[in-house]
C-alpha cells in the first residue's frame, strides 16, 4: 500500500528458502517453526478486566451510562445523586464481565482439550 508514495505496510523479510527433514525433531526445533496449537479465547487473568471494560464501553448505552455519571458528579447540574446512575452501570458491567469471564473459562477448558488429545506420530515410516 501506498499513502503519498511512502509504504504504509511494513515489509516483512522474504524467506528465500525453508529447510525442513522429515521425522527429524532435534533438527528442526531451532528454526522456531508455528505450532499446531489452537487458541480461541481472548482474555488471560492479566488482561481481562482491561480489556473487558474496553469492550464493554465500546456498546453505546454503556458509554451513555459512564457520560452520564461524569455529568451526575458536578453538582452544579446535576439534579439527581450520583449513585442512581452508578447502580446500573456497575450492575450491567458486572453480570456482562461474568457472562464473558464464564465463555472464556469454557473455551479455555476446550482450546486445553483440544491442545492434549493424544495423537499417532508415524516415525520410522
Amino acid at each position: 500500500m501506498s499513502f503519498f508514495g511512502m509504504d504504509c505496510v511494513k515489509k516483512k523479510e522474504q524467506e528465500l528458502e525453508r529447510k525442513l527433514r522429515a521425522n527429524d525433531r532435534e533438527y528442526n526445533l531451532p528454526f522456531k517453526y508455528a505450532t499446531n496449537a489452537i487458541k480461541t479465547s481472548k482474555y488471560n487473568p492479566f488482561t481481562f478486566l482491561p480489556l473487558n471494560l474496553f469492550e464493554q464501553f465500546q456498546r453505546i448505552a454503556n458509554a451513555y451510562f459512564l457520560f452520564l455519571l461524569v455529568l451526575q458528579v458536578i453538582p452544579q447540574i446535576s439534579s439527581l445523586s450520583w449513585f442512581t446512575t452508578v447502580v446500573p452501570l456497575v450492575l450491567v458491567l458486572t453480570v456482562t464481565a461474568a457472562k464473558d469471564a464464564t465463555d472464556d473459562i469454557n473455551r479455555h477448558r476446550s482450546d486445553n482439550q483440544v491442545n492434549n488429545r493424544k495423537v499417532k506420530v508415524l516415525i520410522d515410516r
